[in-house]
């Protein structure tokens, strides 16, 4: 039998360093992850995750650059706590105090992992029956500063919903409908052939008719569309305000709530380890 104690504080840093293998050990490396260059060769590793140096630019990285939280002094596993809090919508007063954060560092995460999530969460083409609905959400200035205007603008927020498992939610334009907007972020999406249903707005209606004319379909409706406000609402409550400058990065979050397939922490998790979801501080809010 093992007499010998284990510091709580080494413990987790082994666990950490599991993390990090386990997510990284099946990463496929095929360019530079700074220049893009394909002239690279393996340059040891650093606490098990492989590094590489590219020949053509001088610079190495590893497994891990350009993740989520590439050049983040927290450990991983502080990481993967803090996207279950946020899964669960808790606020971020209380994931700085479970983790042991500040509120500010707890507020550039989130929005981290919401500018990593929105990447790849507009789906590219919209094909079957198209449920399309729209809500107009006002103008919020939260947290922004030297406001010059009281006047709030009305946000167009579209939903369109086709066959496949995904959804499109995005504020498409501001004060009024407009057409040429719409058919180059929405309409441009939709397949020929594919049958659009409207909800409740005249002029996604005059849309669709014009779209309809040759078909002929049975009407099914799709909830999660038809009741696109109530849904935002409801989802929307417990952050108690969302910026409109950070409307868009909460709407692809949204999404995830409201799809078939079901999707749990560790599923985000895998899916911000891969790809360039890395975004500096700086840069988000602009």
């Amino acid at each position: 039998m093992i007499q010998k104690k284990v510091k709580s504080k080494k413990l987790k840093q082994h666990i950490n360093n599991f993390l990090k293998k386990d997510i990284y050990k099946n990463k496929k490396i095929e360019c530079c992850q700074i220049c893009g260059g394909k002239n690279y060769i393996k340059h040891g590793s650093y606490k098990g995750i492989q590094r590489y140096k590219c020949k053509d630019c001088g610079k190495t990285f590893s497994n891990m650059t350009n993740s989520l939280w590439s050049y983040s002094k927290k450990d991983l596993d502080i990481w993967v706590k803090f996207i279950e809090l946020m899964i669960k919508r808790k606020s971020l007063r209380f994931c700085a105090k479970k983790l042991k954060i500040s509120v500010t560092t707890a507020f550039y995460w989130r929005h981290k992992i919401l500018n990593g999530l929105k990447i790849d969460s507009v789906p590219k083409k919209l094909e079957g029956d198209i449920h399309i609905n729209k809500t107009i959400i006002v103008e919020n200035f939260k947290g922004c500063r030297n406001i010059m205007t009281t006047k709030r603008s009305n946000i167009w927020v579209i939903a369109a919903k086709g066959n496949e498992d995904s959804m499109l939610v995005m504020p498409a334009f501001k004060h009024c409908w407009m057409r040429g907007i719409f058919y180059e972020k929405v309409y441009s999406r939709i397949e020929k052939g594919s049958y659009i249903i409207p909800y409740n707005d005249r002029y996604i209606t005059a849309v669709a008719k014009e779209h309809n004319k040759k078909l002929i379909k049975e009407r099914k409706e799709d909830d999660r569309v038809k009741f696109i406000i109530m849904n935002i609402i409801k989802w929307f409550s417990p952050f108690k305000g969302i910026a409109t400058k950070y409307l868009e990065e909460y709407l692809s979050f949204f999404i995830l709530f409201n799809l078939d397939r079901k999707i749990d922490y560790v599923d985000i998790i895998c899916y911000l380890s891969f790809g360039n979801r890395f975004i500096r501080t700086k840069e988000i809010g602009l």
